[in-house]
């Protein structure tokens, strides 16, 4: 292309943008070396039919674009492929999955040259041919006899096509833009690919035509999340897409990022923490429960097994609370390494981004996701009863099992404010955080069960947690909280409470003190049951024979008192319990001591559904 009239710096500078530049990143690349080290590993392992298949089918898209000549070599087919032998040991049935995983991007990147190289003669062409048209209108304005008007003419065809070329280079560059979008996002998958099946792809940066942007910084964990919000909206979309295609395990849990893109994020890390156990369980046609039982035989490490049963776990969870898929869940946070494997996990029914009413569950003593209790249908049940509360409003149950609980009755911590205080304040951090994405107005309703309604008191009283409402079941007492007003509520927030009289564990609040020589706290405070408190109780009877273990855990019973009585709360009527006439009086009323309920004169009632 030789231009005379048109500059091509002004087109790009008109454009917005440099598509030659565009094309010679992609032309930088050297999809034949990505190709000759892809055949390497294939010929290194123990090929299946399958394996030939898919890797035939992948050599075959590279040949079909490719169509010239690499230089020089940098990448020593044979030290990576010894190099990753040597790593994954006996499971030689990887390596020709990682050459059909390298064939697929020399194919991808085969393509995106050829079309991109297409584009580009397209552009200029064009640009050549507009080129010429203003070369003979310049020599026909140089005619000494043409009118003002012939003249005025030339000038106008002249501008028009200049502000064609424009266009044409626009139009270019979108094109060029796509192509090397659609590339540089199947590079990202293959690439993720590549890590989860144990290659380190660090050796393919200098042929595989990347796109290398400034490295784009992720905040710290401990970042605001009002900052944190701050630079997501401050990328572009191509870079939050990068980001979520290249789903780095921190992002999906800072708070600040959007719901579905937390989601998308902490999907795909679940996704890859599952297939790493099953792959190389596939691999070496072995059950899962084989490579979970003697992970150093399979070359994983016990983190590995870890992830992939809590992976499990979660995965279980999504679909507990997708109910057969009529539930939009969202997984806003997975750390299934926390709290020394049991696990710090979030699954939202509903967006809490956009719900008009969020709840927010906290579960009590027993309680991770080790143990299953994503699983438990509790928050799917408050989901279900708020819902037929008020069907005109939209509803979110964020089930957070973000806190290390104690593991069990027979655990020491039980007894202790420690692991609610510690857990409160990582409650606080998740509900406050909750305002920073919401769009419009919302009604938050924190539940706390058992343990969890002490974690839930200490959040409120000694972290700073807003609610608007806040509801504690079976609770053994509220710490930090002494009174309602510790919850410190905002104008029309009330602190409901529900304890069933045959329920043992509402007894333990009002003992509390500290073990001698420690900081330990024993005891977990006032019972928000009693008269004086400040809370408003509702009835929360379990029908039928009572047994105070089961009572225990009947709060979220679909048909029983307490649950009904909850979701007139978290749909935002916590009005309509005394016209619902599930109001129950207080522990210690009409002068009684503490120790008696009035509500054992009742018998439970059951069928309560809006």
């Amino acid at each position: 292309m030789q231009l005379r009239y048109i500059s091509v710096p002004a087109l790009i500078a008109e454009a917005g943008g440099d598509p030659w530049a565009i094309n010679q990143s992609l032309q930088a690349g050297s999809p034949l070396q990505i190709s000759d080290l892809a055949e390497a590993f294939h010929n290194a392992g123990r090929c299946t039919a399958e394996a030939n298949a898919a890797f035939e089918q992948a050599r075959n898209r590279f040949d079909a674009a490719w169509n010239h000549q690499d230089g020089d070599h940098p990448i020593n087919d044979s030290a990576e492929v010894q190099r990753l032998t040597k790593s994954l040991g006996a499971q030689s049935l990887q390596l020709p999955k990682i050459g059909v995983d390298l064939e697929n991007i020399a194919g991808a990147l085969a393509e995106a040259q050829k079309t991109a190289a297409g584009q580009i003669a397209n552009l200029e062409g064009q640009l050549q041919q507009l080129d010429d048209f203003i070369g003979q209108a310049v020599e026909m304005e140089k005619d000494v006899h043409l009118t003002a008007d012939d003249r005025a003419a030339l000038d106008a065809f002249i501008r028009e096509r200049e502000d064609d070329a424009i266009h044409d280079t626009q139009a270019a560059l979108a094109r060029l833009q796509s192509t090397r979008n659609g590339y540089s996002d199947c590079l990202q998958k293959s690439l993720a690919t590549l890590r989860a099946d144990g290659y380190d792809p660090a050796a393919l940066e200098p042929v595989d035509a990347q796109a290398k942007p400034e490295q784009i910084q992720i905040p710290p964990p401990d970042t605001k999340p009002e900052d944190v919000k701050r630079w997501w909206d401050s990328l572009s979309q191509q870079q939050r897409e990068q980001l979520i295609a290249q789903h780095p395990p921190e992002l999906g849990n800072l708070n600040g990022i959007d719901t579905v893109s937390r989601d998308a994020v902490n999907q795909a890390v679940m996704n890859d923490d599952i297939a790493r156990v099953e792959s190389v369980a596939a691999q070496n046609h072995v059950p899962v429960e084989q490579v979970t039982q003697h992970p150093e035989q399979y070359g994983l490490a016990p983190s590995a097994i870890t992830r992939y049963n809590n992976a499990m776990q979660t995965q279980k969870g999504l679909k507990t609370d997708s109910d057969g898929g009529k539930n939009p869940v969202f997984l806003r946070t997975y750390d299934p390494e926390a709290f020394d494997g049991r696990g710090r996990e979030a699954i939202a029914i509903g967006d809490p981004d956009k719900a008009d009413n969020t709840t927010v569950l906290v579960p009590g003593t027993g309680s991770s996701v080790r143990a299953g209790y994503l699983s438990h249908r509790d928050g799917l049940n408050v989901y279900n009863e708020a819902r037929r509360a008020d069907p005109g409003k939209t509803n979110s149950v964020v089930v957070w099992m973000g806190y290390h609980a104690p593991d069990s009755a027979f655990d020491p911590q039980i007894g202790q404010t420690t692991l609610a205080r510690e857990g409160g304040g990582l409650l606080a951090g998740d509900v406050n955080a909750l305002a920073v994405n919401h769009q419009g107005t919302s009604h938050v309703t924190v539940i706390g069960h058992s343990y969890g309604s002490t974690t839930v008191a200490d959040a409120a009283a000694g972290s700073g947690m807003h609610a608007n409402d806040v509801v504690l079941v079976g609770s053994p007492g509220t710490d930090l909280a002494h009174s309602a007003a510790d919850f410190h509520l905002p104008e029309g927030g009330h602190v409901y409470v529900g304890a069933a009289s045959s329920d043992p564990i509402t007894h333990l609040g009002g003992v509390q003190g500290h073990l001698p020589g420690t900081g330990v706290t024993i005891g977990l405070g006032n019972d928000p049951a009693v008269e004086g408190y400040g809370s408003t109780r509702f009835r929360a009877e379990a029908p039928g024979l009572t047994f105070p273990l089961k009572d225990h855990s009947s709060y979220f019973t679909p048909g029983n008192e307490s649950l009904f009585s909850i979701a007139d709360i978290a749909s935002g009527h916590g009005d309509a319990l005394a016209h619902d006439q599930m109001t129950a009086e207080h522990r210690g009323t009409y002068w009684l001591p503490d120790e008696f309920d009035p509500e054992t004169l009742r018998r439970g009632t059951g069928g309560h559904y809006h």
